[in-house]
């Protein structure tokens, strides 16, 4: 069996053979027909642009790139509906301009994550309780320099991602709902399929007046419910819905929100101790299957919900085709 490739990542492309077979652009192999899904779908909302919700959800936008100063506390949580796979932690972020920034974390038990700071030129990133396994079967050598290492990157100003960063800080959480680096004149991937706004009224939390928004992105496959103090035009409370085989729901509280506040430069400074080591994440391509040898079985979920084995297209040409939006 020929395991075509896989296409729309940075790894190179997966292959094996029984027997080798050569084709240039193997024609579309139809699925089998998938089980019924035993996760209900959430009905996707379709809904009418309302100038005035988008207008408040614009005004969040400017307030965050016109500030000079923000930070914020945030009360993070994942799950499924069924309360499956339940992830929360808190994290908190420090942000400065022209390109300062630093995020620390705690687990829902309270011990500390990973802490990320921008100085301007460069993020750091490193992990007091020591770094999280990023390997199903680490090294020896990964496991020696758990506790003295860190991680190094070029920050150019707007172009930079600190949302992309927070699920390597090891605290439970993934990327927040809106990206801190907004504030540093980013514009997420998500933005271009915004397709709806409107207004979910106004509610009063932790005794701020707030408007509610909800933002359909991409004809309602994935939904934002933002609740902008009416004060300051910044999220107090925020929730997200993406709709695949199942709905993973997001929920984020913010709250010590200081605006335009003044935050010393210290704030956004860190050296590595004497010792440590750089580190970076494992390639995909370390990983990958060596030409020639046959590829082992999987099962994946389809988009409707059912389930697709490799070994259901035995003896045919596999091409796998690996995306996502955000």
């Amino acid at each position: 069996m020929l395991l075509g490739g896989l296409v729309g990542c940075s790894s190179p492309a997966r292959r094996a053979a029984d027997p080798p077979v050569t084709a240039s652009a193997p024609a579309p192999v139809s699925a089998p027909a998938p089980a019924t899904s035993q996760i209900a779908r959430s009905p996707v909302p379709v809904f009418a642009d309302e100038p005035a919700a988008r207008a408040l959800y614009n005004k969040m936008i400017e307030a965050m790139r016109q500030a000079e100063s923000l930070s914020y506390q945030s009360d993070y949580r994942r799950h499924r509906p069924d309360k499956r796979y339940m992830r929360d932690c808190t994290y908190t972020v420090w942000m400065k301009k022209p390109n300062q920034f630093r995020v620390e974390t705690l687990t829902s038990k309270g011990k500390r994550g990973g802490v990320l700071i921008g100085d301007g030129d460069h993020l750091w990133i490193h992990w007091p309780g020591g770094r999280p396994y990023f390997s199903a079967d680490p090294s020896r050598a990964d496991n020696e320099t758990r506790r003295k290492s860190y991680m190094k990157e070029r920050t150019p100003i707007g172009r930079h991602s600190i949302g992309h960063k927070t699920g390597i800080l090891g605290a439970g959480m993934g990327m927040p709902i809106i990206d801190p680096s907004t504030f540093h004149g980013y514009t997420d991937s998500l933005q271009r399929y915004i397709d709806g706004f409107r207004s979910l009224g106004t509610e009063t939390i932790d005794g701020e007046e707030c408007d509610g928004v909800e933002v359909s992105i991409m004809k309602g496959q994935r939904s934002w419910y933002l609740w902008l103090s009416k004060r300051d035009h910044l999220p107090r409370r925020l929730k997200q819905i993406v709709r695949v085989s199942f709905d993973l729901i997001m929920h984020e509280t913010w709250s010590k929100v200081t605006f335009n506040a003044q935050i010393p430069d210290e704030k956004f400074v860190w050296a590595p101790p004497e010792g440590w080591k750089q580190w970076r994440l494992p390639d995909p391509a370390e990983r990958l299957l060596k030409p020639g040898r046959a590829a082992p079985e999987f099962e994946l979920a389809s988009a409707d919900g059912g389930k697709i084995k490799l070994s259901d297209f035995r003896g045919k040409v596999v091409w796998l085709y690996i995306w996502r939006s955000g």
